[in-house]
C-alpha cells in the first residue's frame, strides 16, 4: 500500500502521486481545484511600492508585477479608474500577514468575505462608469484604452486559469483513489487514526460534491429579464428625447449586471453573469472608440449641394469625402457638415475658392488642415473662415490621420 495521507481542505489530494514532487502537487492542486478569483489575493507587506496591491495581485496571478502596475497606471489616466480600483483593493484585500483594513476598522469577522467581494464588484462597476464618462460617449482615447486593460484582465483572470485547469478531471480521479485507499486503511487498521482518515475523506468528498453540484440559474434568468425591461424603458425614454447612442443600452445592461453580481456575492449563483459582463465591457470599449460599427472604406463624392449630408459617421477604415465635384458649391454656404470617424484616415476635399470654416479634433495621430500640420495626442487644428457666409466643417477622429485639402 502506498504511503499516502488523508485529503484535507488545504491538500485535497491526500498525498503525493508517483513521480511528482509534493510541493509542486500542492501548488498545482490549489491552482486547478477551482477558478482563481482576484478577490482571494493578498496584499504584499514586504515587496511593495505603496500598498502592496500590485505585488499581491501579480503573485496571485503568477505574472510580473510590472504588468499589473502598468495596467493600474493606464487606468489611472482613464477617468481615474486605476485610483478607484487600487484604493478599493487596498481597503478590502487582506495582507499576507493579517486581515484587511476594512476588517480592522469595522470588525467584519465572518462577513469579511462577502463585504470584500461585494465591494470589489462595486468598485469595478464604478470604474467602468468612470471610463465611459471620461470618453464622453463618443470617439475618445479613453474608450480606446479600455480594450487594452480589458483584454489583459480577461487573459490573466479567465483564459490562463482555464488553461491550467485542463488536468482537473484527472486530479479528481486520482484524489478519489487516494480517498478510497484511506478508507481501506481505516477498515484494516481499525484504530482511531484510520477512522479519522476515513471521516476526513468522506467530509472532503461531500464538500466536493456540493461544490460541483448543478447550480441554479434563477439569478441569471432574473437578471436577463431585468436587463430586457431596463433596455425597453431606456428605448422609450430615448425615443421621447430624440434618440440616443447604442452604447447607452450597453451601459444600462452593464449597470444591471453589476448590481446582480453584487447580489450574487451574498446569495451565490452569479457565475454566468461574469461572462456576460465581460462581453458588455468589451462592447462598451468598442463603442466608446468608434462612432458606429461600420468597417471598410467609405468614399463619398456628391454631385450637388443637396446631396451633401449634414453628418457622416464611420467606424474603422479610410474615409474620403470629396466636395470638389459639387456642381453648385455656393449652395454649401451657411451649412454645417460634421464628420465623425473612428480608426483610420479621414480625408475631406473642399472646392477651391469656397469660404470654409474648419475645426478638426484628433485623439491620436496627425492632422493637416489646408496646409497646416500637427501631430500627437488630443490635437486640434482650426482654419477660420473669411468674411461672409461659409461652410462650417467639423471633423472628430479617434486614431489615425485627418487631412483637409482644397482641390
Amino acid at each position: 500500500m502506498n504511503d499516502t495521507s488523508p485529503p484535507t481542505e488545504d491538500d485535497p489530494s491526500g498525498g503525493t502521486p508517483p513521480g511528482e514532487d509534493r510541493g509542486a502537487t500542492a501548488t498545482d492542486d490549489s491552482t486547478t481545484s477551482r477558478m482563481r478569483s482576484v478577490t482571494e489575493a493578498r496584499r504584499s507587506t514586504n515587496d511593495r511600492l505603496v500598498g502592496g496591491v500590485c505585488t499581491g495581485l501579480a503573485r496571485h496571478l503568477d505574472v510580473d508585477p510590472v504588468i499589473v502596475r502598468i495596467a493600474f497606471a493606464v487606468l489611472t489616466f482613464v477617468g481615474g479608474a486605476g485610483i478607484i480600483m487600487y484604493v478599493a483593493a487596498w481597503f478590502l484585500l487582506p495582507s499576507d500577514s493579517g486581515p484587511s483594513v476594512a476588517t480592522d476598522w469595522f470588525r467584519l469577522d465572518e462577513n469579511e468575505e462577502k463585504v470584500r467581494v461585494g465591494g470589489l464588484v462595486l468598485a469595478g462597476v464604478v470604474s467602468v462608469l468612470a471610463i465611459v464618462g471620461d470618453s464622453g460617449w463618443g470617439p475618445g482615447l479613453g474608450g480606446g484604452w479600455l480594450l487594452i486593460p480589458a483584454a489583459l484582465l480577461v487573459w490573466l483572470c479567465v483564459i490562463r486559469p482555464r488553461q491550467r485547469a485542463m488536468t482537473k478531471p484527472e486530479r479528481r480521479e486520482w484524489a478519489d483513489d487516494v480517498a478510497q485507499e484511506a478508507r481501506t486503511a481505516g477498515r484494516e487498521a481499525g484504530d482511531r487514526a484510520g477512522a479519522s482518515a476515513t471521516a476526513v475523506a468522506d467530509e472532503w468528498n461531500q464538500r466536493r460534491r456540493e461544490r460541483h453540484a448543478p447550480r441554479s440559474r434563477a439569478l441569471t434568468g432574473l437578471t436577463v429579464s431585468i436587463v430586457a425591461i431596463a433596455m425597453a424603458v431606456t428605448r422609450l425614454v430615448a425615443d421621447s428625447n430624440g434618440g440616443t447612442s447604442w452604447t447607452t443600452y450597453v451601459l444600462v445592461a452593464l449597470a444591471v449586471i453589476g448590481a446582480a453580481l453584487l447580489l450574487s456575492s451574498f446569495v451565490g449563483e452569479g457565475g454566468p453573469l461574469i461572462w456576460i459582463g465581460l462581453a458588455l465591457v468589451v462592447a462598451l470599449g468598442v463603442g466608446s472608440t468608434v462612432p458606429n460599427p461600420r468597417i471598410g472604406q467609405l468614399d463619398v463624392a456628391p454631385r450637388t449641394a443637396a446631396e451633401v449630408q449634414t453628418r457622416y459617421t464611420h467606424g474603422i477604415g479610410d474615409v474620403r469625402i470629396d466636395l470638389s465635384e459639387v456642381d453648385d458649391p455656393q449652395g454649401l454656404l451657411g451649412r454645417s457638415v460634421s464628420v465623425d470617424t473612428g480608426i483610420g484616415q479621414t480625408t475631406v476635399i473642399v472646392p477651391n475658392g469656397l469660404n470654409v470654416d474648419v475645426e478638426a479634433d484628433l485623439q491620436a495621430g496627425e492632422v493637416t488642415v489646408l496646409g497646416r500640420t500637427a501631430s500627437g495626442n488630443d490635437t486640434a487644428l482650426t482654419s477660420p473662415a473669411g468674411p461672409g457666409r461659409a461652410l462650417n466643417l467639423t471633423i472628430d477622429h479617434t486614431i489615425g490621420d485627418i487631412e483637409v485639402i482644397r482641390q
